[in-house]
This record gives structure tokens, sequence and C-alpha cells, in this order.
């Protein structure tokens, strides 16, 4: 049996070991998607949760927006075609910014 010479180890010595260390990251980004996505999940429910406690709501108090608005942001007003506009930007609780369609 014939030993592989010593250049070709080192080379594939390398090559193993940055296989190895590519590896070692994309797994440490994998976890960090799937503890996003759990975060994200998790933070879905419990604002499902808030919204089943109040599904009839007929007037807004403090205490609800404390529960539902984490809070808001007032840009700067602006004129837009002759009108003036003002845009607002509301983070919610548990799920943060929601982009409404216009």
């Amino acid at each position: 049996m014939s030993k592989i010479p010593e250049e070709r180890f080192y080379k594939m010595s390398a090559e193993y070991e940055a296989e190895q260390k590519a590896l070692e990251e994309r797994i440490t980004k994998l976890k960090h998607t799937i503890d996003t996505a759990n975060e994200q999940s998790l933070n879905t429910d419990r604002f499902l949760a808030l919204v089943k406690k109040y599904t009839e709501i007929t007037e807004l108090d403090a205490e609800i927006i404390r529960e539902f608005i984490d809070k808001i942001i007032v840009f700067k007003a602006e004129k837009i075609d002759g009108r003036r506009t003002q845009r607002i930007q509301i983070f919610y609780n548990c799920i943060g910014a929601i982009d409404l369609p216009k």
C-alpha cells in the first residue's frame, strides 16, 4: 500500500479545514434563522391572543392602546400635489410595524 504524497495531503487537509469552517458558519446562520422564526411565531401567537381578548372593541381606551401599541412615529408634514400630508408609523406589540397598502 502506498502513501499519498505529502503535498497532496496538505492540499486535501486545507480543503477539508476550509469546508469545515464554511459548514460551521452555515450552521450558525441557520440556527440564528431558526431562532428568529421561532421568536416571530411566538410573538404572532401572543398578538393573536391579545386580539382574541378584544374581539368586540366599542371604544378605545388607554389600557387597550397600551396593550396593542408599542410606539407611534409621526413624520414631518409634507405638501404633495398641493395637499398637506403627514405619514405616521405604528409599531404594535409583539409584531412590530405593519405596512398596509394605500
